[in-house]
């Protein structure tokens, strides 16, 4: 990537102060704000784009998904080059109890900066997983489970 002697770059990345926390992109992203990035004309995924710059071509057939399941973070230790069903099965969603949420937005209730990633860890979701519950963008009604509903009898 070359450009003019004495130009200024703009940022990419917002880098934290913790180097193993999420590097947030700050260029464009898409609808699902999946980062993105502009090569040639055309919009690549910025994961994909970082990978292939710090560790070469990507082989055909994989995919680069985040660890960590933010999708605007392009963090090399939250990335990883796998095939698209090791990233589907890695994704698979874990359902949460609603005693799980109780606990949760208890807990949401003294916040420090590392409780969201303790929280996901003990429940096995992401980090945002657990600041979704806590805005209430997910479980926003809990209710408890009270076993199989009973069936309305059918009249004949």
């Amino acid at each position: 990537m070359s450009h003019a002697p004495g130009s200024t770059l703009k940022a990419l990345v917002k880098l934290p102060r913790d180097p193993l926390a999420c590097w947030e992109w700050l260029g464009t992203k898409n609808a699902q704000g999946v980062a993105q990035k502009q090569i040639n004309g055309e919009c690549w995924p910025a994961r994909r784009w970082m990978w292939s710059q710090l560790f070469g071509p990507i082989p055909p057939g994989l995919v680069v998904t985040t660890t960590c399941g933010s999708a605007s973070c392009v963090n090399p230790h939250h990335l990883r080059c796998c095939w698209q069903s090791d990233a589907n099965r890695a994704g698979a969603h874990v359902t949460l109890l609603p005693e799980d949420v109780r606990e949760i937005r208890a807990a949401g209730k003294q916040r420090t900066p590392d409780l969201a990633a303790r929280l996901a860890e003990r429940y096995g979701v992401t980090p945002n997983t657990i600041r979704d519950v806590w805005a209430r963008r997910s479980w926003r009604k809990s209710r408890p489970n009270h076993g199989p509903r009973k069936q309305k009898e059918v009249q004949a």
